[in-house]
Parts: C-alpha cells; structure tokens; sequence
C-alpha cells in the first residue's frame, strides 16, 4: 500500500486541479499522456553465459531484461498541467506502469512527476517538487521513452530498475537562458535536494536519508536547424549505505553493529543532440567516480562507471510521413561487483542484501514511421554483446501520444 499511496494522493490531487480549473476562469489545465505496445521475439545463444548464471543466481528479478518476448505492454503515462497564470504552473505525471521485460506481469502506479514551477522571466525560474534529475539530455528529454524515441528499447543508463545515473531528484533547482548574440543561447539549471537512498532502486522520498544532492548544466542552444544543442552537466551525492561486498551478502540495517558506510559519488555528462534537415545525431557520455568517505571496502580509492550512448538517423518521407531510419549503440561498463552501491538492493523495510547488476552493450538498428500526427510504428532488431539476454531479437512497436 505505501507504494501506492503517492500516487493515489497525486490522482486525488489532480481531479481537485480539473474540478477547480472548471470553476475559475484563469485556471487554465490540460492533459496529456502517452504509451505504447510491444511485440517481439528474442532468438539465439546466450549473449555471455557466464553472465547469465550469475544473474540467475544473484540477480534482481525486477531487473528489466529489455528482451521482450511476446506482446508486452509497458504502460501508459498521464501528465496533468495545471497554469495557474503566465508565471506559476503546477505538473503532475502518474505512470501505469507494466513490466519492461523482467519476470512478472502486474500493473503498478508509480509517481513519476509532482512539481511547481514559477518562471520570472526568460533568465530566471524556480522549479520546487519531484522532478527528473536535470542532468544530460536523455534523462531530461527522452523520459516518454516510445513516444520521442526512434528507438524501441528505453535508455538502460537512465532506468530506474538499475540505478546507474539518478534519474529522479527531490528538491529545487533554478534555471534559466542567457541570451547570446545571433539569436544563440546558454540554458543554466542549478539544483540541491535530496540524495540518493540507501539502495539505488529505492524510493527518494525517505526524509530520514542523510547526505545531499546537488546538479548543474550547462546548455549552448544553437539556431538555424530544427534543434542544435551541446550540454555539459554533472552531478554530486553523498551517499549513506551499508557495507556489502559479495553477491548475496546481507545486513539488517537496524543492527547497530552493521557496517555503513558513506561514499561520494560524482558524476559527469556532456552530450550533443542534433537535428538537421537530412540527418539527426544524439550522442551522450556518463562518467560516474564513487569514492569511499567513511566506512571500508576493498576498492575504497574509488570505483568508476561509464557509459556511452549514440545514434544516427535519417530524415526520409512516405507520402509526406516523416520515416526515419537508425543506428544505435549503448554500453554501460560497471565496476567489479558492481562497485560499493550498485547492486545494493532492498528486502523488506529493513534487510538490504547485494545482488548481481549486469553491464549493457547492444546495438539497435531500425525504422521508425509516423503513420500520424500521434502514432508512431517501429520495427527494430538488436544484437547484445554482452549480459544475461539471448543475442538476438526482433521487435515491433506502436507509439502513440496525444
């Protein structure tokens, strides 16, 4: 029940906005949503067997294998809008959310967004709430994951079934555009909150967490193309966990001889999103460093995570539909298990234990077409280098956004 009660209260919450919206006539609200369907069939040896017997072993059961097979429907979002006037807006998104290619099948009804947004003017606004983390362009931009994607397959960098980047934020950040000569322009946000919780998975709503979260981006906006954006971004968390070294290892945090510890975790994100008239280029690169603060582990001096996303598309046209053609390759390269946080996981209220997070390198290459205004069909095949996923599969996909 508790994780569901945020976003019953965010449900409740939004129908108050509708009804209130209706009553006074400078109450302006609206609604938007998207989702999609799957339908796909993975086929071929395994990617890494070895890989594979340790996740069977050890790994986490609601970790997204993102190897669809079958019809599978990952969800659908609602994102509530309510402009209170010119300057303040209050947002709101629940996702219904489905299983992205794990074990299981149930429904859940997850927060995704709750924020309050007030923009003094062009170089100054204040953002408030539950936000994503502004950091990179992927996690930013491309949270609608079917809808905006050429892409079938969601970002693993970004999931938050792994925890490798933090993906969602607790706090407030400023923001704002210094306007350049040529009609160019640097976009800023600074943000503080919240830190990561005690497992990277975990719910960020725990006032209890100790520790700190702080943002910055930098953002140079280019005219002349449909978008030109080059950003360099980063991110610092102090972090309170518990020592566990090996995969199965447990702890019960409530033990006062339990072994905690504190690690700060820096990360850096520069990326370049271009989109042209014959061709579009989205390149990002996370470079994560963990340091141990206070506590011991045997890679104390630091443990290091990077990762690299990259894709190339076309710009084509079917009877003046927009067809866009793509290549794209992602990898994740983790410490060695995992590093001191990664595969920390929660049992319970109170038990943490340490399970096996793979790595990701996969290449996707496919078609994207916009059959209209709101629907976008995909076809895609993938081929995994590496991981607990059989090598191959091919995919077939409807997005649709309204």
């Amino acid at each position: 029940m508790k994780r569901y009660l945020p976003s019953l209260l965010v449900a409740q919450f939004m129908i108050i906005c509708s009804l209130h919206a209706q009553e006074q006539g400078n109450i302006k609200m609206k609604l938007n949503g998207f989702g999609d369907m799957v339908l796909g069939k993975p086929f071929g040896n395994l990617a890494d067997s070895g890989s594979n017997r340790l996740f069977n072993q050890f790994g986490d059961p609601d970790f997204p294998h993102g190897m669809h097979n079958g019809l599978f429907i990952p969800g659908i979002d609602l994102i509530n809008s309510v402009y209170l006037n010119d300057d303040i807006t209050i947002q709101t998104e629940l996702n219904l959310e489905g299983n992205r290619g794990g074990v299981g099948g149930e429904f859940e009804c997850d927060l995704e967004r709750l924020f309050i947004d007030y923009k003094a003017s062009e170089g100054l606004g204040v953002q408030v709430g539950y936000i994503f983390t502004p950091i990179g362009y992927i996690n930013r931009n491309l949270y609608s994951r079917a809808w905006l994607m050429n892409s079938i397959h969601f970002y693993q960098a970004v999931e938050p079934a792994s925890g490798y980047v933090p993906n969602h934020f607790v706090g407030g950040t400023v923001y704002g555009t210094f306007p350049l000569p040529k009609e160019e322009g640097i976009k800023y946000i600074i943000g503080i909150g919240m830190p990561r919780p005690v497992s990277p998975t975990s719910d960020v709503f725990d006032t209890n967490q100790e520790g700190y979260q702080a943002t910055a981006l930098l953002e140079w906006v280019i005219p002349g193309f449909k978008d030109f954006r080059i950003g360099l971004s980063g991110f610092s968390n102090n972090v309170h966990t518990f020592n566990l070294i090996n995969y199965g290892d447990t702890v019960l945090m409530s033990n006062p001889d339990a072994s905690k510890l504190v690690l700060q975790e820096n990360g850096f994100n520069p990326y370049i999103n271009f989109s042209g008239k014959h061709f579009n280029i989205l390149i990002e690169y996370d470079y994560i460093k963990m340091l141990g603060m206070k506590g011991e582990y045997p890679e104390n001096a630091g443990t290091t995570t990077q990762a690299v996303s990259a894709e190339l598309s076309l710009n084509c046209f079917i009877n003046k539909k927009h067809l866009t053609p793509y290549i794209r390759y992602d990898v994740i390269n983790l410490p060695n298990r995992g590093g001191p946080y990664y595969g920390i996981r929660k049992l319970g209220d109170d038990i943490l234990t340490k399970v096996y997070t793979p790595g990701f390198n996969a290449v996707m290459t496919g078609i994207s077409y916009d059959l209209t205004h709101f629907n976008r069909l995909k076809i895609e095949y993938i081929h995994h280098f590496a991981g607990p996923r059989q090598s191959n599969g091919i995919f077939l996909q409807t997005a649709f956004g309204f």
